[in-house]
């Protein structure tokens, strides 16, 4: 625990000591990570200005001395890479990796000031790898994996003490219980989280009605509606008997009438 005071000490007294980290880190941001590059990045430039020096001076002692000033203006190709590396450590210099427990923030640029920025809470996933030189000179590479679309700041190369760089960015990302979208929720408008035993806020508030007081109590979700009754539908006009015709029966199927007669008998009605 004492270590982790001292070392949130120690980055806050990192960030009030320069002032292009204070530029863009927030009053209200808490500090947890905030250092440069490894100084394994300036290898490349290092080697290569070694290398040209030990070249020249080979090839000048080489040379004869009556001719020799002849070779001198590989010098001048020299200060060229060593003016390289120069530059190389400036920019080394002005570059920053802060995490904050709110964003990452990758400072770079020497004459354009560029800020590469993501928020924690969009970051899903985050890689670490260390190569054989990387275990050996003591710095890894985190690669970010964020929510929707690639963001400017993806892959950050040449973290020093990557372990407990590691481990702290997890602490912060990925905290059990912990979720940023929860206390994005339960903060009020101005940022602040309501005190507790206060209730939890309903997500969108209460719904406004244009031309109706808050007073008035809630209306049901439907209203009834009235129905009218089903009238018969009229009979078209040649379905009405005409005047004056018997009225027709129809008989069922397989039933026969039969009429009586003036004898007494009966005539048996056509089947239809």
């Amino acid at each position: 625990m004492h270590d982790v005071v001292r070392e949130g000490r120690r980055q806050r007294e990192t960030v009030s000591a320069h002032g292009h980290l204070r530029r863009y880190v927030l009053p209200n941001e808490r500090v947890i990570v905030a250092t440069r590059r490894h100084w394994a990045s300036l290898l490349a430039p290092i080697a290569t200005t070694v290398g040209a020096f030990l070249l020249v001076g080979t090839l000048v002692m080489a040379t004869p001395v009556d001719v020799r000033g002849t070779v001198q203006w590989l010098w001048v190709a020299w200060f060229v890479v060593a003016a390289r590396l120069a530059w190389k450590w400036l920019e080394w210099r002005y570059e920053w990796f802060v995490a904050t427990d709110k964003r990452l923030l990758l400072l770079y640029g020497l004459v354009v000031h560029k800020v590469a920025m993501m928020p924690m809470k969009k970051v899903t996933d985050m890689g670490y790898s260390r190569s054989p030189t990387g275990q050996v000179l003591g710095y890894g590479r985190f690669d970010m994996e964020s929510a929707g679309q690639d963001q400017a700041l993806r892959t950050i190369r040449y973290v020093p003490r990557p372990d407990s760089t590691y481990r702290t960015l997890c602490d912060t990302l990925f905290t059990p219980g912990r979720s940023h979208d929860d206390d994005d929720d339960l903060s009020g408008d101005d940022g602040r989280r309501p005190p507790d035993g206060a209730p939890t806020p309903v997500p969108g508030g209460p719904t406004v009605v244009p031309g109706r007081s808050s007073s008035e109590g809630p209306r049901p979700t439907t209203q009834p509606i009235a129905v009218q009754p089903a009238h018969p539908a009229p009979r078209p006009p040649e379905a009405e008997p005409s005047p004056g015709a018997s009225p027709v029966t129809w008989k069922p199927t397989g039933a026969s009438f039969h009429h009586p007669t003036s004898d007494g008998g009966s005539v048996p009605e056509p089947y239809l």
